[in-house]
């Protein structure tokens, strides 16, 4: 069985080649805010918006951060920060990046305008920005923030005169960036891109397009059509026909583990009771699910922690193939017969996936577990997560750690601390609570690793895998690398 390394694809990392006139690339989704720098986190935003936009830190193989436009930074105390800015970087329109540059970009999340966006939450703890000289920062935070070094890499920078002049309405049409392209046109299927020559991530090539394909079958055919060079998330079932007509296959590092997420909070729901969330992982087999639908790609997940994860904890194990025990719990719960309920399934997850939500379904019913799946766009998933307005009892999720890197990043979101929550573990809370006020690492550790435990043994959801992470490639693609949710779009080009 072909195995590729994660990073490295020999034939495609060699440099040189002619410039190519347009690298164009299908992605199985956009920001649902389009090119607005501060209404996205998800990867899916990530890999488009990157191609324009740089924020003070990056994630590195390790998954901790690296300076992009910051040059260093130093904790001066608790509760502050100073950060220095790498000097000679020009935004596209001219204008230096600049202390004043990172105070507007960070304190317009804070501002009452923005406070319906995604990046207004990831801010609150910061108490005042200011520039100490031109490429000098100093961040106050209101409460010891350990992590801030990984919030770096949200925050997007953006040229603050321009900013001023037009405001956020006016900049999302016309969004200007450090990176290496420039946008022409930005829409909901489609977005071009011509190359910032003079970014310093200068691109190796003359124009990029972003096509917005949710399906995995029309990424596929696009590839196979010569419609794009580069099709983002393909399957396992995928690699032999793609390879068996010249095309590669790349393995990225993953960075998240796939979840159904349970909505234990919806009046008489069954996963209220954890013996019940219990029984639903029990009830799963998972193995044979990586063997005959995986190609033994990725191992059952354990934890909601991936492998290349730090934190992730190899002491603690996946949840046995144990219909008999699962059929125990349910009968223990109250529910000997079973019960039936809904899950929704992004639309755009492949063949793969929705194979894999199959074998679930047929393995919960053995269990007298009936689990009917309903295909939904991704954009309404990220609807009913951000305003609770949940049309069925279990959905398809992730705990992603991107694009911080840490492990307690997903837990906003999968804990009492989201806006609209579906599971709520009272007890996990102060954990969290310690993890993220303390600086020393080893100590850190541990307390993650006991949240992670505490997580798989409270089944706050049904672990599944971790995603497969694979993208096809025209054989004319050279210099090709995602690492964690950032496509190094300065560096592709494409071979005569």
């Amino acid at each position: 069985m072909l195995r590729l390394c994660g990073i490295l694809v020999a034939a495609l990392l060699l440099g040189g080649g002619a410039e190519a006139a347009t690298v164009r690339i299908g992605l199985p989704s956009f920001p649902p805010s389009n090119a607005d720098p501060f209404d996205a986190t998800a990867r899916a935003s990530l890999l488009s918006t990157r191609a324009v936009y740089d924020t003070l830190a990056e994630l590195g193989l390790d998954l901790r951060p690296r300076p992009a436009l910051a040059a260093s930074w130093r904790n001066v105390d608790p509760n502050t920060w100073v950060v220095t800015l790498k000097p000679g970087i020009t935004f596209s329109n001219g204008e230096p990046l600049s202390a004043d540059a990172v105070v507007v970009s960070y304190m317009f999340p804070k501002s009452p305008e923005a406070r319906t966006l995604i990046t207004a939450a990831e801010v609150q703890n910061i108490a005042s920005v200011r520039a100490i000289d031109k490429l000098t920062v100093e961040f106050k935070t209101t409460n010891p923030d350990p992590a801030f070094t990984r919030r770096m890499a949200i925050i997007p920078i953006v040229p603050p005169a321009y900013w001023k002049k037009v405001g956020h309405a006016g900049f999302v049409k016309a969004p200007v960036g450090t990176g290496p392209f420039i946008v022409e046109n930005w829409t909901t299927a489609r977005v071009t891109l011509t190359a910032f020559k003079n970014s310093w991530r200068a691109p190796r090539t003359d124009r990029l397009e972003i096509l917005n394909l949710p399906l995995v079958t029309a990424r596929i055919q696009a590839l196979m059509s010569n419609r794009i060079d580069i099709a983002s998330d393909v399957g396992p079932d995928n690699i032999e026909t793609l390879m068996r007509n010249g095309y590669a296959i790349y393995q990225r590092p993953v960075s998240a583990v796939d979840v159904m997420a349970l909505n234990t909070l919806l009046p008489n729901s069954p996963f209220k009771d954890v013996r019940v969330r219990q029984a639903l992982n029990y009830a799963i087999d998972r193995q044979g699910i990586a063997s005959t639908i995986l190609h033994d790609r990725v191992p059952p997940a354990s934890q909601p922690a991936a492998r290349a994860n730090p934190d992730y904890d190899p002491e603690i194990k996946a949840y046995p193939f144990d219909p008999k025990k699962a059929k125990a719990l349910l009968a223990e719960a109250g529910y000997p017969n079973g019960f039936a309920f809904t899950y929704e399934m992004n639309n755009a997850g492949g063949a793969d996936m929705a194979a894999i939500m199959e074998q679930v379904a047929r393995n919960l019913s053995q269990v007298g577990v009936r689990m009917e799946i309903r295909p939904v766009p991704w954009p309404q998933i990220v609807r009913n997560v951000r305003q609770g307005t949940w049309q069925a009892e279990a959905f398809g999720l992730e705990y992603e750690v991107l694009p911080t890197g840490d492990t307690l990043w997903p837990y906003r979101l999968h804990s009492c601390a989201w806006t609209h929550p579906w599971y709520c573990d009272d007890a996990v809370m102060p954990l969290i609570a310690e993890a993220k006020s303390t600086f020393d690492d080893n100590r850190r550790r541990d307390v993650v690793r006991k949240i992670l435990d505490r997580t798989q043994e409270q089944a706050a959801s049904v672990l599944l895998f971790e995603p497969a992470g694979l993208d096809g490639l025209s054989p004319k693609v050279m210099n090709y690398q995602e690492v964690f949710g950032t496509i190094g779009y300065e560096r592709l080009t494409l071979r005569p």
